[in-house]
């Protein structure tokens, strides 16, 4: 069973860059429409939630409930993406004073966050989206941020789950293919455990000829 990267596409005009930025890594990726999603079985080692053209706030804006992943497999939000894992929690999404677009300057503020590990403390990112997150739930914290979105990039405690508020595919985004490296490595550690583990339940063969 080939392991995989799953895409979970809210319409985003960067799904398949985030893909091939994915598959340069020599990680095998699918992209799915959140409305019509395969079974989430034992070769999916990650999940990406990619950015949409819709707002959150929006009535008619693409839902996804993420319980069967959030928890369970390494996730990473893009963008909507992220804005969809705050709001949907109990966090809070508001209209941004001004369309962020363009290049911002990122600052680290937990380095020796899974997801931040190699970056620089400060590095060039790529934002394209005109809300903005104002509140986090409990146990989401904060990993980076720029002078203009306090929430860049947060995680949440106990758990594999990320989320940024640029795009690290483009090429504007200096550092873009180092943050997903580490998505990636910890998306096949995570996965790696999870065999162990379940190795680790299995009878061995003597007890399972036992009647």
């Amino acid at each position: 069973m080939q392991e995989k990267i799953l895409i979970i596409d809210f319409g985003s005009q960067y799904t398949q860059l985030i893909a091939r930025r994915v598959r340069e890594l020599s990680v095998y990726c699918e992209i799915h429409p959140f409305n019509h999603l395969p079974a989430i079985d034992a070769s999916v080692r990650g999940v990406i939630l990619s950015g949409s053209p819709f707002s959150v706030r929006d009535a008619e804006a693409p839902r996804h409930r993420p319980l069967a992943i959030k928890g369970r497999l390494p996730l990473l939000g893009v963008c909507y993406g992220a804005q969809y894992l705050a709001q949907h929690f109990g966090g809070e999404v508001t209209p941004a004073p001004s369309r962020e677009y363009g290049r911002a300057m990122l600052t680290v503020v937990e380095p020796d966050d899974r997801l931040m590990e190699g970056l620089p403390r400060t590095t060039q990112v790529w934002m394209s989206h005109g809300d903005t997150i104002t509140r986090v739930p409990d146990g989401y914290r904060i990993v980076a941020s720029t002078a203009e979105v306090h929430v860049a990039a947060y995680r949440i405690e106990g758990e594999p789950t990320w989320a940024i508020q640029f795009h690290p595919e483009v090429y504007h985004s200096t550092d873009g293919v180092q943050l997903l490296r580490n998505f990636v490595v910890a998306s096949a550690a995570a996965h790696s455990r999870g065999r162990r583990r379940v190795s680790s339940r299995r009878p061995s063969a003597n007890c399972a000829r036992r009647s």
